[in-house]
């Protein structure tokens, strides 16, 4: 078994995952929500293949990070593995620890959604669950997704902080050059 990275090192990796899991996100939202997409759909129409292949590719790198920042494998960066480890070396004060351990728990029940989704249509292919029969069995929201998000910056940075590391942020940046994107297309009309 090979040597994993230093810990600190994988802390930050995962503080990475975390932003780009919330930006992908939030680009994918911004395409699909109720309260977006009406506003954009004419302009998302002029360009259909464009969009809907970026909407389907930001919702897959999502679903593929959050799978990977919230599985429990010793061998790759995640959350519980970080967490657990962190408490079995002493690496983190025990009440730090206990917090990450409480947001965790918090959307424990979320995690085999997310692994659904990402074992059954996007990591994998199932040969014997349609697309829309996945989503079924996954049943997860919107909300939740962003909430996995949220929970998952909360945990590295409690952790980040524990180290003496600077605390990671999530950026609109990404959404807020979609929406100009989308806004110059507006105004050029389609041409």
């Amino acid at each position: 078994m090979a040597a994993h990275i230093p810990f600190s090192v994988r802390l930050q990796l995962a503080g990475q995952l975390v932003t780009r899991a919330r930006i992908f996100y939030d680009i994918w939202w911004f395409y699909e929500g109720a309260d977006t997409r009406p506003k954009i759909i004419d302009t998302m129409d002029m360009y259909s293949e464009f969009f809907r292949f970026d909407s389907h590719a930001n919702f897959v790198a999502l679903i593929v990070y959050l799978g990977g920042l919230f599985e429990k494998r010793a061998d790759t960066v995640n959350l519980p593995a970080l967490v657990s480890e962190a408490r079995a070396s002493g690496t983190a004060p025990a009440d730090v620890v206990a917090q990450a351990k409480a947001l965790l728990a918090q959307v424990e029940a979320l995690q085999p959604k997310v692994a659904t989704l990402r074992s059954n249509l996007f990591a994998h292919r199932s040969a014997s669950l349609s697309y829309a029969d996945a989503f079924r069995k996954a049943a997860i929201k919107p909300n939740q997704l962003r909430e996995l998000t949220e929970i998952g910056l909360r945990v590295v940075n409690l952790l980040l902080v524990s180290r003496g590391l600077p605390e990671q942020v999530f950026h609109a940046g990404s959404r807020q050059h979609a929406e100009a994107l989308l806004n110059a297309l507006t105004t050029r009309g389609g041409t």
